[in-house]
């Protein structure tokens, strides 16, 4: 399952209580022993049950990639604070009405298939080999989709970014610099989480953290495994792999951290807002920025449904607009005479030229599969029945505008994250989360590797 990429989020359950055990209960208690509680998270539980679910389902990502395992209780603490919030956020979309029905989901499993190359099927057999349960994993996708919907609407509305904004990325002298040669960074970050205004205690013991991280990685120990047990960052369970970043996608202080350092270096500690952090340099590369996208020139002939002109009654009069085309008719005094867009109409159909990502999908793939002049038998979408016809094709170079947007969509993911954090924090903060595992560095804990 080299492609298939696996979303991390947990599954639920609820309520704790104290119980006196009488004789049948204890007997009931011996044949099946009660689930233990690991967390309160307002009215809420998070039993062993389940988080051994989730810790196992991680084990299997780590694997996947290559990770070493922490121990045991590192790794329950890990997966343990994003079953937390997790919970938190689904407890809000529930309270908010957000729902996820049963056809959007299995729209987005065929995705994921298809996306792997794969269809439902070979995906359960997939995930049976790497003994993850099909439907525990269509949960995971459930709960993601709720989420992501939730934060649309909670945090996305909260994120505003500027021309301005934009601008002063594309002029800094970094990303110019950026873009002269092109360089990519593959980085691997471990974080240790500070709070806003740490005491000199709580900073004592994170620096003395992070030191001791350092000379484990110098003595060769590997940088996921140390990730996956230790880090606070977001990608601690994927090893803390930040992927392939251009310099304007990461902060300063880490590009400054990297510079001088060979394939493989790992940075010095040091310290930003959030914490203290040790990167290690994987690779870099550089890559030609130009980008070019491909025009289209088209037009088309629409005709509506409604109760008296059903799908099959449109089809039929499109295929008679395209037999007289055939016959000499021309598209464009069809479409002034028959098409119900009236934009159009008056242009004999044409829509002009439309970039990749403009018209409905449907209509696009129809587009895409037709050669110049060639007329398409009817198309179905959201707004009738359509005959196309291409006109042209060019390739234009829209570097500028791509940058643009990369920039937009880096600023937005960058501050996207952000703002999610503090809502977290709030969240927390207004809710009643206690956790029952023994801390990592309890000296009575016992760590299983």
């Amino acid at each position: 399952m080299d492609k298939i990429k696996f979303y991390f989020f947990s599954s639920l359950l609820v309520f704790t209580m104290s119980l006196t055990l009488t004789p049948r209960t204890m007997h009931a208690a011996t044949a099946a022993p009660l689930d233990t509680v690991v967390a309160v998270v307002g009215s809420d539980v998070i039993t062993q049950s389940e988080l051994d679910k989730e810790v196992d389902y991680i084990k299997a990502q780590l694997k996947h990639n290559n990770t070493p395992l922490p121990s045991n209780l590192e790794l329950e603490h890990q997966v343990l604070d994003r079953m937390i919030d997790q919970k938190l956020e689904l407890q809000m979309a529930e309270k908010m009405g957000i729902t996820i029905d049963d056809a959007t989901l299995t729209k987005t499993m065929t995705n994921i298939a298809a996306k792997n190359q794969m269809n439902i099927d070979s995906l359960k057999q997939t995930l049976r080999k790497d003994n993850i349960n099909y439907d525990f994993y269509r949960n995971q996708v459930r709960e993601q989709l709720l989420i992501q919907q939730l934060l649309q609407r909670e945090v996305a509305p909260r994120v505003y970014i500027s021309k301005q904004d934009v601008d002063n990325i594309l002029n800094s002298k970094g990303f110019q610099q950026a873009q002269q040669q092109a360089v990519q960074y593959n980085i691997q970050d471990i974080l240790i989480a500070l709070p806003d205004e740490p005491s000199s205690e709580e900073l004592a013991a994170a620096n003395k953290k992070a030191a001791n991280i350092e000379q484990k990685l110098k003595a060769g120990v590997d940088f996921k495994q140390l990730a996956a047990a230790q880090s606070n960052g977001e990608e601690a369970l994927q090893g803390g792999d930040l992927g392939w970043r251009t310099p304007e996608q990461l902060p300063q202080v880490f590009v400054s951290a990297i510079q001088g350092l060979n394939q493989g270096d790992v940075s010095a500690p040091f310290r930003t807002g959030n914490g203290i952090h040790v990167l290690r340099l994987v690779g870099v590369k550089g890559s030609d920025q130009k980008h070019t996208i491909q025009e289209t020139n088209v037009r088309h002939i629409l005709i509506k449904t409604d109760a008296v002109h059903t799908d099959e009654t449109v089809r039929k009069e499109l295929l008679g607009l395209k037999s007289q085309m055939a016959s000499g008719v021309s598209f464009e005094q069809l479409a002034e005479k028959y098409s119900q867009d009236p934009t159009s109409a008056i242009k004999g159909g044409n829509l002009g030229w439309v970039q990749p990502g403009t018209l409905v999908p449907p209509f696009e793939k129809a587009m895409d599969a037709l050669a110049i002049n060639q007329v398409s038998d009817p198309v179905k979408t959201e707004f009738g029945w359509h005959l196309i016809q291409v006109l042209g094709r060019k390739n234009i170079d829209n570097t500028q505008e791509y940058k643009e947007l990369q920039v937009r969509r880096m600023l937005f993911e960058s501050r996207m994250n952000e703002k999610t954090q503090d809502w977290l924090k709030r969240m927390r903060a207004s809710t009643y989360v206690k956790i029952y595992l023994p801390p990592v560095d309890a000296p009575t804990a016992k760590k299983k590797s």
